[in-house]
């Protein structure tokens, strides 16, 4: 297992892709599955106009040549989609932080765990909580 800029670079997936093929390179499907996930989780407007420039460099270079094996451009290129792939989102966020104040204000002395002792496990259940996250980020938009 090689070690670049803190990179686990055997073990870094991309969703349910292997970014590396069998000779430690980067395929061009790999990286364009990252740019797919990345558009559709928000994570790629949060980047700087030059990490965007370089991602899609790499990829066009990809493209052209089938895959890279440039050691230097691939781990620039991983910590790139490293911060396109992270998986806490700001509605994870909102939904995490609205169950825990619903949890504070419903474990009050004859609260709503006195007469419905399963909405406790509701709080706790990551799918509740993006349900929660998204009623808050949707209540925020449409005030606005």
């Amino acid at each position: 297992m090689k070690r670049q800029n803190g990179l686990k670079l055997s073990t870094w997936s991309c969703g349910r892709l292997n970014p590396f093929e069998g000779d430690r390179t980067l395929s061009y499907a790999s990286l364009l599955t990252c740019v797919r996930r990345g558009f559709r989780n928000g994570n790629w407007t949060t980047l700087h106009n030059t990490e965007k420039a370089l991602f899609r460099c790499a990829l066009w270079v990809a493209k052209a040549r089938g895959k890279i094996s440039n050691m230097k451009l691939m781990v620039q290129v991983l910590s790139i989609a490293a911060k396109i792939l992270q998986s806490v989102s700001h509605i994870g966020r909102a939904g995490r932080k609205r169950a825990a104040m619903m949890l504070e204000e419903f474990a009050k002395l004859g609260g709503v765990f006195s007469w419905a002792p399963r909405a406790r496990g509701w709080l706790h259940d990551p799918r509740y909580q993006t349900y929660l996250g998204l009623l808050e980020v949707s209540m925020f938009t449409s005030s606005v």
